[in-house]
């Protein structure tokens, strides 16, 4: 099928390990002079967006920050709609702060905690403390709940795993902002006023990706670049749409020259 509009996962889909993917700017050109809109949306919350622009640029990849719709963007909006004055965030860029900015950022007593991923910073002390908010009243709000990434060094725990523990030792579940959820795939496409059957989802991750944009009514693509592994694609009930090599093969998959 040729899309309507189009939806890329970044790290993964378009980078990978600091180096911009074979084929990526010449898929990205051809989008345009097809005018076919497209954007990117991350589980990213290492990093605010304009350093994202900033990174793809190093690369080679010139954007704008309007073209990138992330997790804690979802999170923000989360917490306006359910009037939310007093939050906790937890996240490793104390950059993405600013993006809280109308939130009072408290410690203690706050109605909600938005939980990014830490990295190192995640110990027993910092779950502890958060199940302690969480059993006061606090509700959990992860900006995703990604099992693994894969960074320079390999494949790497990620913040699900860590919100699972919060779910089960509080006996609460987690409100759930980034992919698979598919709130972030509508918000991400609510200007193009599309009908979600004709926007394809490009991404590696099967879970996030796939199924998010399965949960969103739109066409996946899953790509074999990134953290895709053979043996998650042949172990899940996940089905994707289309499965290709990488984002170099789009245009003979999806009609798209």
């Amino acid at each position: 099928m040729k899309p309507s509009a189009m939806l890329f996962d970044l790290d993964g889909t378009i980078y990978q390990e600091g180096t911009l993917i074979s084929g990526a700017v010449e898929v990205l050109d051809l989008l345009k002079d097809s005018q076919i809109p497209f954007r990117f949306i991350t589980n990213n919350t290492r990093m605010r967006k304009n350093k994202i622009v900033t990174m793809l640029g190093n690369m080679g990849l010139i954007i704008a920050s309007d073209d990138i719709f992330a997790a804690p963007h979802a999170a923000v909006l989360y917490c306006q709609n359910k009037g939310y004055k007093n939050i906790l965030l937890a996240v490793q860029d104390k950059e993405i702060a600013k993006d809280f900015s109308e939130f009072k950022l408290v410690k203690h007593n706050p109605e909600a905690v938005v939980l990014g991923d830490m990295g190192e910073e995640f110990t027993f002390e910092l779950i502890n403390t958060l199940f302690n908010h969480i059993l006061s009243g606090a509700e959990l709000v992860s900006m995703h709940k990604n099992r693994f990434w894969k960074s320079d060094d390999g494949y790497t725990i990620d913040v699900g795993a860590f919100v699972s523990a919060l779910e089960f030792a509080s006996g609460q579940s987690a409100s759930i902002m980034g992919k698979p959820n598919a709130n972030l795939f509508l918000l991400a496409s609510l200007q193009w006023d599309i009908p979600a059957a004709k926007i394809v989802v490009v991404g590696d991750d099967i879970e996030s990706d796939v199924c998010g944009a399965s949960n969103a009514g739109m066409v996946s693509v899953l790509v074999k670049t990134g953290k895709f592994r053979n043996e998650n694609l042949y172990d899940s009930n996940i089905v994707p749409n289309y499965i290709i090599n990488s984002i170099a093969d789009l245009p003979d998959t999806l009609k798209l020259s």
